[in-house]
Protein backbone atom coordinates (compact mmCIF):
# COMPACT_ATOMS: atom_id res chain seq x y z
CA UNK A 1 0.00 0.00 0.00
CA UNK A 2 1.32 3.84 -0.92
CA UNK A 3 1.39 6.33 1.89
CA UNK A 4 -1.33 8.24 2.68
CA UNK A 5 -1.32 11.92 1.04
CA UNK A 6 -1.73 14.58 3.38
CA UNK A 7 -4.27 17.11 2.19
CA UNK A 8 -2.11 19.71 0.67
CA UNK A 9 -0.13 16.29 -1.29
CA UNK A 10 -4.33 15.19 -2.70
CA UNK A 11 -4.57 19.16 -4.02
CA UNK A 12 -1.79 18.31 -6.02
CA UNK A 13 -2.34 14.56 -7.11
CA UNK A 14 -5.88 15.71 -7.94
CA UNK A 15 -4.93 18.84 -9.95
CA UNK A 16 -2.66 16.40 -11.93
CA UNK A 17 0.52 17.58 -11.24
CA UNK A 18 2.19 14.66 -10.14
CA UNK A 19 2.53 11.09 -12.27
CA UNK A 20 1.10 11.29 -15.66
CA UNK A 21 1.14 8.26 -18.32
CA UNK A 22 5.00 8.57 -19.69
CA UNK A 23 3.34 8.39 -23.45
CA UNK A 24 1.95 12.07 -22.44
CA UNK A 25 5.25 12.99 -21.24
CA UNK A 26 7.02 12.05 -24.70
CA UNK A 27 4.10 13.92 -26.24
CA UNK A 28 4.79 16.55 -24.79
CA UNK A 29 8.14 16.53 -24.86
CA UNK A 30 7.69 16.62 -28.65
CA UNK A 31 5.34 19.29 -28.76
CA UNK A 32 7.82 21.61 -27.32
CA UNK A 33 10.33 20.71 -29.67
CA UNK A 34 8.55 21.03 -33.11
CA UNK A 35 4.55 21.46 -32.56
CA UNK A 36 3.09 24.29 -32.73
CA UNK A 37 3.41 27.76 -31.47
CA UNK A 38 1.04 28.72 -28.45
CA UNK A 39 0.00 32.45 -27.82
CA UNK A 40 -0.77 33.00 -24.65
CA UNK A 41 -0.86 36.48 -22.64
CA UNK A 42 0.28 36.99 -19.30
CA UNK A 43 -2.59 37.36 -16.68
CA UNK A 44 -1.86 39.32 -13.50
CA UNK A 45 -2.28 36.41 -10.88
CA UNK A 46 -1.43 35.47 -7.26
CA UNK A 47 -2.58 32.04 -7.75
CA UNK A 48 -0.84 29.05 -9.20
CA UNK A 49 1.96 29.80 -11.55
CA UNK A 50 4.17 27.18 -13.17
CA UNK A 51 7.96 27.94 -13.88
CA UNK A 52 10.53 26.67 -16.35
CA UNK A 53 14.13 26.09 -13.63
CA UNK A 54 17.40 24.94 -15.65
CA UNK A 55 19.30 22.20 -14.04
CA UNK A 56 22.06 23.38 -11.64
CA UNK A 57 24.64 20.66 -10.72
CA UNK A 58 24.10 19.65 -6.99
CA UNK A 59 20.34 19.32 -7.24
CA UNK A 60 19.29 16.32 -5.88
CA UNK A 61 16.24 14.43 -6.20
CA UNK A 62 15.48 15.15 -2.31
CA UNK A 63 16.38 17.37 0.33
CA UNK A 64 16.12 14.12 2.06
CA UNK A 65 19.27 11.91 3.49
CA UNK A 66 17.19 9.03 1.78
CA UNK A 67 17.74 10.24 -1.81
CA UNK A 68 20.91 10.93 -3.14
CA UNK A 69 20.24 10.67 -6.59
CA UNK A 70 21.06 14.10 -9.11
CA UNK A 71 18.31 15.48 -11.01
CA UNK A 72 19.49 15.22 -14.48
CA UNK A 73 16.77 17.40 -16.53
CA UNK A 74 15.39 21.08 -16.33
CA UNK A 75 12.73 20.97 -13.49
CA UNK A 76 9.59 23.51 -12.85
CA UNK A 77 8.57 24.67 -9.99
CA UNK A 78 4.66 25.79 -9.26
CA UNK A 79 3.65 28.53 -6.75
CA UNK A 80 0.19 29.16 -5.73
CA UNK A 81 0.68 32.79 -4.18
CA UNK A 82 -3.59 32.40 -3.39
CA UNK A 83 -3.43 28.79 -1.82
CA UNK A 84 -0.14 29.04 -0.55
CA UNK A 85 1.32 26.01 -1.82
CA UNK A 86 4.82 25.59 -3.59
CA UNK A 87 5.76 22.30 -5.46
CA UNK A 88 9.21 21.55 -7.17
CA UNK A 89 8.59 18.86 -10.33
CA UNK A 90 11.11 16.79 -12.36
CA UNK A 91 11.18 15.31 -15.82
CA UNK A 92 13.21 12.61 -16.03
CA UNK A 93 13.57 9.70 -19.21
CA UNK A 94 10.43 7.49 -19.28
CA UNK A 95 13.37 4.46 -18.26
CA UNK A 96 14.14 6.54 -15.40
CA UNK A 97 10.90 7.71 -14.44
CA UNK A 98 7.17 6.75 -15.16
CA UNK A 99 5.98 10.70 -15.64
CA UNK A 100 6.31 14.68 -14.08
CA UNK A 101 6.59 13.48 -10.48
CA UNK A 102 6.61 16.51 -7.40
CA UNK A 103 9.79 16.07 -5.82
CA UNK A 104 9.38 18.32 -2.41
CA UNK A 105 6.16 20.31 -1.99
CA UNK A 106 4.91 22.39 1.01
CA UNK A 107 3.59 25.41 2.28
CA UNK A 108 4.52 29.15 1.33
CA UNK A 109 4.69 32.31 3.27
CA UNK A 110 5.03 35.73 2.38
CA UNK A 111 7.14 37.94 4.70
CA UNK A 112 9.06 41.08 5.03
CA UNK A 113 10.02 42.39 1.42
CA UNK A 114 8.16 40.12 -0.21
CA UNK A 115 10.67 37.29 0.54
CA UNK A 116 8.97 33.28 0.40
CA UNK A 117 9.63 31.18 2.80
CA UNK A 118 8.77 27.46 1.94
CA UNK A 119 7.81 25.23 4.35
CA UNK A 120 8.52 21.77 3.32
CA UNK A 121 6.10 19.22 4.37
CA UNK A 122 6.91 16.26 1.70
CA UNK A 123 9.97 14.90 -0.22
CA UNK A 124 8.67 12.31 -3.08
CA UNK A 125 11.52 9.64 -2.69
CA UNK A 126 11.76 6.86 -5.00
CA UNK A 127 11.54 3.55 -3.69
CA UNK A 128 12.26 -0.30 -5.68
CA UNK A 129 10.03 -3.22 -4.84
CA UNK A 130 9.74 -4.80 -1.92
CA UNK A 131 7.67 -7.22 -0.31
CA UNK A 132 3.88 -5.94 -0.35
CA UNK A 133 4.89 -2.52 -1.54
CA UNK A 134 4.62 -1.55 -5.11
CA UNK A 135 8.07 0.38 -6.96
CA UNK A 136 7.23 4.00 -6.85
CA UNK A 137 7.35 7.32 -5.45
CA UNK A 138 6.71 7.98 -1.47
CA UNK A 139 6.55 10.67 0.63
CA UNK A 140 8.63 11.66 3.69
CA UNK A 141 6.22 14.04 5.36
CA UNK A 142 7.96 16.13 7.58
CA UNK A 143 5.41 17.77 10.51
CA UNK A 144 6.52 20.45 11.31
CA UNK A 145 7.26 21.34 7.91
CA UNK A 146 11.25 21.84 7.00
CA UNK A 147 12.41 25.55 7.04
CA UNK A 148 15.26 26.95 5.40
CA UNK A 149 13.65 27.36 1.42
CA UNK A 150 13.19 30.43 0.11
CA UNK A 151 11.72 32.08 -3.18
CA UNK A 152 11.88 35.53 -4.51
CA UNK A 153 9.14 36.31 -6.97
CA UNK A 154 8.38 38.98 -9.81
CA UNK A 155 5.64 41.20 -9.84
CA UNK A 156 2.27 39.13 -11.37
CA UNK A 157 4.61 36.02 -11.26
CA UNK A 158 6.41 37.05 -14.09
CA UNK A 159 9.53 34.84 -12.47
CA UNK A 160 11.87 34.69 -9.70
CA UNK A 161 14.34 33.40 -8.20
CA UNK A 162 14.28 30.05 -5.41
CA UNK A 163 16.40 27.77 -3.50
CA UNK A 164 15.60 24.66 -1.35
CA UNK A 165 17.10 23.52 1.48
CA UNK A 166 20.29 21.51 0.78
CA UNK A 167 20.28 22.53 -3.08
CA UNK A 168 21.70 25.35 -5.29
CA UNK A 169 20.24 28.74 -6.33
CA UNK A 170 18.05 28.72 -9.48
CA UNK A 171 16.86 31.52 -11.47
CA UNK A 172 13.02 30.58 -12.55
CA UNK A 173 10.96 31.90 -15.47
CA UNK A 174 7.11 31.77 -16.42
CA UNK A 175 6.93 30.92 -20.17
CA UNK A 176 3.58 31.75 -20.95
CA UNK A 177 3.93 32.61 -24.27
CA UNK A 178 6.38 32.67 -27.11
CA UNK A 179 8.71 35.11 -29.01
CA UNK A 180 6.24 36.97 -31.08
CA UNK A 181 8.27 39.67 -32.73
CA UNK A 182 9.97 39.99 -36.00
CA UNK A 183 11.90 42.75 -34.61
CA UNK A 184 15.04 41.59 -33.06
CA UNK A 185 15.42 42.57 -28.81
CA UNK A 186 19.21 42.63 -27.37
CA UNK A 187 19.75 40.56 -23.86
CA UNK A 188 22.19 40.56 -22.27
CA UNK A 189 23.07 37.18 -19.97
CA UNK A 190 25.84 35.65 -17.92
CA UNK A 191 26.50 31.52 -17.38
CA UNK A 192 25.17 29.70 -14.85
CA UNK A 193 28.33 27.63 -13.64
CA UNK A 194 28.87 24.57 -12.18
CA UNK A 195 31.91 24.06 -10.20
CA UNK A 196 35.45 25.06 -10.64
CA UNK A 197 36.93 22.43 -13.25
CA UNK A 198 40.40 23.03 -15.20
CA UNK A 199 39.09 20.82 -17.77
CA UNK A 200 37.50 22.76 -20.26
CA UNK A 201 34.31 21.05 -21.74
CA UNK A 202 33.65 18.98 -18.97
CA UNK A 203 29.59 17.96 -18.31
CA UNK A 204 29.31 20.10 -15.36
CA UNK A 205 32.09 22.36 -14.83
CA UNK A 206 32.82 25.27 -15.47
CA UNK A 207 36.52 26.63 -16.73
CA UNK A 208 36.35 30.23 -16.00
CA UNK A 209 40.02 30.77 -18.69
CA UNK A 210 38.07 28.87 -21.53
CA UNK A 211 34.56 28.79 -21.56
CA UNK A 212 31.85 31.24 -21.46
CA UNK A 213 30.92 33.83 -18.62
CA UNK A 214 28.65 36.38 -20.26
CA UNK A 215 27.13 37.62 -24.06
CA UNK A 216 25.38 39.42 -25.99
CA UNK A 217 22.18 38.26 -28.29
CA UNK A 218 19.83 39.30 -30.43
CA UNK A 219 16.39 37.49 -30.54
CA UNK A 220 13.50 37.74 -33.02
CA UNK A 221 10.54 35.31 -34.15
CA UNK A 222 8.42 34.65 -37.19
CA UNK A 223 5.64 31.71 -36.39
CA UNK A 224 7.20 28.70 -33.99
CA UNK A 225 10.58 29.66 -35.78
CA UNK A 226 13.02 31.89 -33.49
CA UNK A 227 16.06 33.02 -34.44
CA UNK A 228 19.09 33.75 -32.26
CA UNK A 229 21.66 36.58 -34.28
CA UNK A 230 24.72 38.58 -33.43
CA UNK A 231 25.50 36.23 -30.84
CA UNK A 232 28.81 37.49 -28.91
CA UNK A 233 30.49 35.53 -26.22
CA UNK A 234 33.13 36.58 -23.48
CA UNK A 235 35.13 34.48 -20.61
CA UNK A 236 36.29 36.70 -17.70
CA UNK A 237 39.87 38.34 -19.10
CA UNK A 238 40.62 38.70 -14.99
CA UNK A 239 40.74 34.95 -15.18
CA UNK A 240 43.55 34.67 -17.46
CA UNK A 241 41.38 34.01 -20.63
CA UNK A 242 42.01 35.19 -23.87
CA UNK A 243 38.36 37.05 -23.75
CA UNK A 244 36.95 34.98 -26.18
CA UNK A 245 35.65 31.23 -25.22
CA UNK A 246 37.53 28.25 -26.59
CA UNK A 247 34.82 27.03 -28.50
CA UNK A 248 32.43 29.58 -28.65
CA UNK A 249 28.94 29.50 -30.10
CA UNK A 250 28.18 30.02 -33.62
CA UNK A 251 27.35 33.49 -34.42
CA UNK A 252 23.60 33.22 -35.28
CA UNK A 253 21.39 29.72 -34.49
CA UNK A 254 17.75 28.48 -35.19
CA UNK A 255 15.15 27.21 -32.80
CA UNK A 256 11.40 26.17 -32.57
CA UNK A 257 9.33 27.24 -29.71
CA UNK A 258 6.08 25.41 -28.69
CA UNK A 259 3.85 24.52 -25.71
CA UNK A 260 6.16 21.80 -23.94
CA UNK A 261 5.98 20.97 -20.57
CA UNK A 262 7.87 23.47 -19.47
CA UNK A 263 5.85 26.30 -20.75
CA UNK A 264 6.03 28.03 -24.19
CA UNK A 265 9.97 27.34 -24.44
CA UNK A 266 12.35 27.86 -27.71
CA UNK A 267 14.05 24.45 -28.22
CA UNK A 268 17.63 25.26 -29.87
CA UNK A 269 18.49 23.42 -32.31
CA UNK A 270 14.79 22.64 -32.15
CA UNK A 271 14.66 18.99 -33.01
CA UNK A 272 15.08 15.45 -30.97
CA UNK A 273 17.46 13.17 -32.58
CA UNK A 274 17.97 9.67 -31.44
CA UNK A 275 20.59 7.75 -33.12
CA UNK A 276 19.81 4.41 -31.76
CA UNK A 277 16.05 4.28 -31.28
CA UNK A 278 15.85 0.57 -30.83
CA UNK A 279 13.91 -1.20 -27.97
CA UNK A 280 16.65 -1.91 -25.36
CA UNK A 281 19.29 0.24 -27.10
CA UNK A 282 21.01 3.24 -25.60
CA UNK A 283 19.47 6.70 -26.60
CA UNK A 284 22.52 8.82 -27.93
CA UNK A 285 20.39 12.29 -27.64
CA UNK A 286 22.69 15.06 -28.20
CA UNK A 287 23.35 18.57 -26.10
CA UNK A 288 19.70 20.95 -27.06
CA UNK A 289 19.50 24.34 -25.38
CA UNK A 290 15.93 25.22 -24.27
CA UNK A 291 15.02 28.67 -23.41
CA UNK A 292 12.31 30.49 -21.87
CA UNK A 293 11.45 34.25 -22.02
CA UNK A 294 9.15 35.65 -19.38
CA UNK A 295 6.53 38.30 -20.07
CA UNK A 296 8.91 40.93 -18.55
CA UNK A 297 11.59 40.07 -20.06
CA UNK A 298 13.69 37.30 -18.31
CA UNK A 299 15.17 35.45 -20.10
CA UNK A 300 16.76 31.82 -18.64
CA UNK A 301 18.60 28.85 -20.54
CA UNK A 302 19.18 24.98 -19.98
CA UNK A 303 22.12 23.84 -21.74
CA UNK A 304 21.07 20.62 -21.99
CA UNK A 305 24.25 19.77 -19.91
CA UNK A 306 23.00 15.91 -19.58
CA UNK A 307 23.23 15.06 -22.58
CA UNK A 308 24.50 11.20 -23.60
CA UNK A 309 26.56 12.26 -26.65
CA UNK A 310 28.71 15.78 -27.26
CA UNK A 311 28.94 18.45 -29.76
CA UNK A 312 30.14 17.24 -32.80
CA UNK A 313 32.93 19.34 -33.78
CA UNK A 314 33.73 19.63 -30.82
CA UNK A 315 37.31 18.92 -29.38
CA UNK A 316 37.67 18.60 -26.41
CA UNK A 317 33.97 17.48 -26.41
CA UNK A 318 31.22 19.43 -25.20
CA UNK A 319 28.67 17.80 -23.33
CA UNK A 320 26.04 21.07 -23.36
CA UNK A 321 24.96 23.36 -26.54
CA UNK A 322 27.02 26.58 -26.12
CA UNK A 323 24.28 28.91 -28.05
CA UNK A 324 24.31 30.74 -25.01
CA UNK A 325 26.15 30.25 -21.74
CA UNK A 326 28.66 27.50 -20.73
CA UNK A 327 28.54 25.78 -17.10
CA UNK A 328 24.86 24.36 -17.00
CA UNK A 329 23.17 27.44 -18.67
CA UNK A 330 22.22 31.16 -18.60
CA UNK A 331 20.38 34.12 -16.93
CA UNK A 332 19.69 37.06 -19.10
CA UNK A 333 18.02 40.21 -19.36
CA UNK A 334 16.61 42.77 -21.95
CA UNK A 335 19.23 45.24 -23.04
CA UNK A 336 18.09 49.04 -22.47
CA UNK A 337 17.82 51.02 -24.71
CA UNK A 338 19.86 53.89 -23.26
CA UNK A 339 22.73 53.89 -19.96
CA UNK A 340 21.39 52.83 -16.87
CA UNK A 341 21.94 55.53 -13.91
CA UNK A 342 24.12 52.72 -12.14
CA UNK A 343 23.59 55.73 -9.36
CA UNK A 344 20.21 54.42 -9.38
CA UNK A 345 20.93 50.54 -9.93
CA UNK A 346 23.15 50.76 -6.58
CA UNK A 347 20.84 52.38 -4.84
CA UNK A 348 18.05 50.31 -4.97
CA UNK A 349 17.25 47.68 -2.48
CA UNK A 350 17.32 44.04 -3.71
CA UNK A 351 16.49 40.20 -2.63
CA UNK A 352 18.00 37.32 -4.07
CA UNK A 353 20.74 34.43 -3.12
CA UNK A 354 24.76 34.38 -3.52
CA UNK A 355 25.81 30.80 -4.89
CA UNK A 356 29.44 29.27 -4.40
CA UNK A 357 29.37 27.11 -6.86
CA UNK A 358 32.32 25.02 -5.06
CA UNK A 359 34.36 22.62 -7.54
CA UNK A 360 33.66 20.22 -9.72
CA UNK A 361 34.17 16.29 -9.22
CA UNK A 362 35.08 14.71 -12.38
CA UNK A 363 32.75 11.85 -13.82
CA UNK A 364 30.05 12.75 -11.45
CA UNK A 365 27.20 15.83 -11.26
CA UNK A 366 28.41 16.52 -8.02
CA UNK A 367 30.43 19.83 -7.03
CA UNK A 368 32.04 19.61 -3.57
CA UNK A 369 32.43 22.96 -1.13
CA UNK A 370 29.60 24.94 -2.99
CA UNK A 371 27.13 26.98 -1.08
CA UNK A 372 23.64 28.77 -1.47
CA UNK A 373 22.69 31.64 0.83
CA UNK A 374 19.47 33.91 0.56
CA UNK A 375 20.05 37.32 0.90
CA UNK A 376 19.62 41.26 0.50
CA UNK A 377 21.59 43.95 -0.98
CA UNK A 378 21.03 47.92 -0.69
CA UNK A 379 20.48 49.44 3.11
CA UNK A 380 18.23 51.42 3.59
CA UNK A 381 20.50 53.32 6.11
CA UNK A 382 24.02 51.67 5.93
CA UNK A 383 25.05 50.14 9.15
CA UNK A 384 28.74 50.04 10.67
CA UNK A 385 29.37 46.66 10.47
CA UNK A 386 29.77 46.63 6.90
CA UNK A 387 32.63 45.10 5.14
CA UNK A 388 35.18 47.15 4.97
CA UNK A 389 36.44 47.40 1.54
CA UNK A 390 39.52 48.91 0.24
CA UNK A 391 37.96 52.05 -1.76
CA UNK A 392 34.48 53.26 -1.23
CA UNK A 393 32.67 53.98 -4.37
CA UNK A 394 29.97 55.55 -5.73
CA UNK A 395 29.44 52.41 -7.86
CA UNK A 396 29.06 50.34 -4.04
CA UNK A 397 26.39 48.22 -2.96
CA UNK A 398 26.46 46.23 0.49
CA UNK A 399 24.48 43.28 1.36
CA UNK A 400 24.71 39.81 2.60
CA UNK A 401 23.40 36.33 4.12
CA UNK A 402 20.90 36.30 7.32
CA UNK A 403 22.00 34.76 10.69
CA UNK A 404 22.03 31.43 10.55
CA UNK A 405 20.15 31.51 6.88
CA UNK A 406 17.14 32.91 8.74
CA UNK A 407 15.45 36.04 7.81
CA UNK A 408 12.78 35.57 10.56
CA UNK A 409 15.43 36.99 13.39
CA UNK A 410 15.51 40.19 11.25
CA UNK A 411 13.43 43.09 12.38
CA UNK A 412 13.66 45.30 9.00
CA UNK A 413 14.07 42.13 6.50
CA UNK A 414 17.89 43.63 5.93
CA UNK A 415 20.57 41.37 5.88
CA UNK A 416 23.98 41.23 7.41
CA UNK A 417 26.22 42.89 5.87
CA UNK A 418 29.35 40.97 4.74
CA UNK A 419 29.14 41.73 1.33
CA UNK A 420 29.91 43.73 -1.48
CA UNK A 421 29.64 44.33 -5.60
CA UNK A 422 31.46 47.49 -6.94
CA UNK A 423 29.72 47.80 -10.33
CA UNK A 424 32.71 49.45 -11.33
CA UNK A 425 32.37 51.14 -15.11
CA UNK A 426 29.26 50.97 -17.48
CA UNK A 427 30.81 49.59 -20.95
CA UNK A 428 30.03 52.18 -24.10
CA UNK A 429 28.56 49.29 -26.36
CA UNK A 430 26.32 47.21 -24.06
CA UNK A 431 23.63 49.08 -22.12
CA UNK A 432 23.68 47.60 -18.55
CA UNK A 433 26.72 45.80 -18.81
CA UNK A 434 29.88 45.85 -15.92
CA UNK A 435 32.93 43.75 -17.30
CA UNK A 436 34.93 45.15 -14.59
CA UNK A 437 33.12 44.87 -11.21
CA UNK A 438 34.96 43.73 -7.86
CA UNK A 439 33.09 41.77 -5.12
CA UNK A 440 33.87 41.70 -1.93
CA UNK A 441 33.56 38.79 0.54
CA UNK A 442 33.61 40.07 4.28
CA UNK A 443 35.48 38.25 7.33
CA UNK A 444 31.89 36.95 8.28
CA UNK A 445 30.13 35.57 5.53
CA UNK A 446 28.83 32.20 6.18
CA UNK A 447 30.36 30.59 3.04
CA UNK A 448 34.10 32.43 3.68
CA UNK A 449 36.35 29.87 4.28
CA UNK A 450 39.32 32.19 4.30
CA UNK A 451 38.01 33.74 7.39
CA UNK A 452 39.28 37.49 6.16
CA UNK A 453 37.78 39.62 4.15
CA UNK A 454 38.69 39.45 0.47
CA UNK A 455 37.89 40.65 -3.17
CA UNK A 456 38.03 39.31 -6.73
CA UNK A 457 37.18 40.05 -10.46
CA UNK A 458 33.61 39.92 -11.91
CA UNK A 459 31.18 40.77 -14.65
CA UNK A 460 27.51 42.42 -13.84
CA UNK A 461 24.57 42.85 -15.83
CA UNK A 462 22.12 45.23 -14.90
CA UNK A 463 18.19 46.11 -16.62
CA UNK A 464 14.47 46.23 -15.65
CA UNK A 465 11.82 43.99 -15.42
CA UNK A 466 8.45 45.49 -15.30
CA UNK A 467 9.98 48.79 -13.95
CA UNK A 468 12.03 47.20 -11.27
CA UNK A 469 15.81 46.93 -11.67
CA UNK A 470 17.43 43.27 -11.86
CA UNK A 471 21.10 42.36 -11.31
CA UNK A 472 22.88 39.30 -11.87
CA UNK A 473 27.05 38.66 -11.26
CA UNK A 474 29.32 35.95 -12.24
CA UNK A 475 33.00 35.70 -11.02
CA UNK A 476 35.77 33.85 -9.67
CA UNK A 477 38.09 33.51 -6.61
CA UNK A 478 40.83 31.08 -6.33
CA UNK A 479 38.78 28.31 -5.03
CA UNK A 480 35.31 28.66 -7.05
CA UNK A 481 33.01 30.19 -9.40
CA UNK A 482 30.66 32.84 -7.62
CA UNK A 483 26.95 33.78 -9.06
CA UNK A 484 25.40 36.23 -7.61
CA UNK A 485 20.85 37.07 -8.49
CA UNK A 486 19.34 39.95 -6.85
CA UNK A 487 15.65 40.90 -7.85
CA UNK A 488 14.54 44.65 -6.31
CA UNK A 489 12.23 44.07 -3.91
CA UNK A 490 8.76 45.81 -2.84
Amino acid sequence: MRSAKSPMERSWLSAGKVVLPSALVFMLWMAGCGGSVTSTSMVATSGPQTYFAPIVAGTTYSTSSASSAFIQNALTYTMDDTALTFAQTTYQPPSTQPGPQVLNAGDLTIGQRGLRSLGITANYVYQSSTTNTQAGYYPITHNPPEVGSFAVELANQAGGLVQLVGQPAVPLVAATACPNSASSQTYLFTSIPGGLTSVSGSRYGWDPATDTAYGVVQISASGSTVTLQNIQQFTLSSASGTGAPAQPSSSSATGTCASSVFGNTTVVPGQLVITNPNPGGSEQIPPQATIGIGPTGLLVEDNGSNASSPLADTSPALYYNNVLGAGTGAVGLPQSSSALSTSAVVSAQYLGFIYGAGVYVSGNPYTKDWSSHVASFGFSSLPSSCASVTASTSTLIYGGDYPNDNPSVSATGFSNCDFAIDLGVQSSSHNGLYPNATVWVGAGYAANASGTTYSFPAVAIAGQLNGKYALFVLGVDSTQPWAIYLLQSN
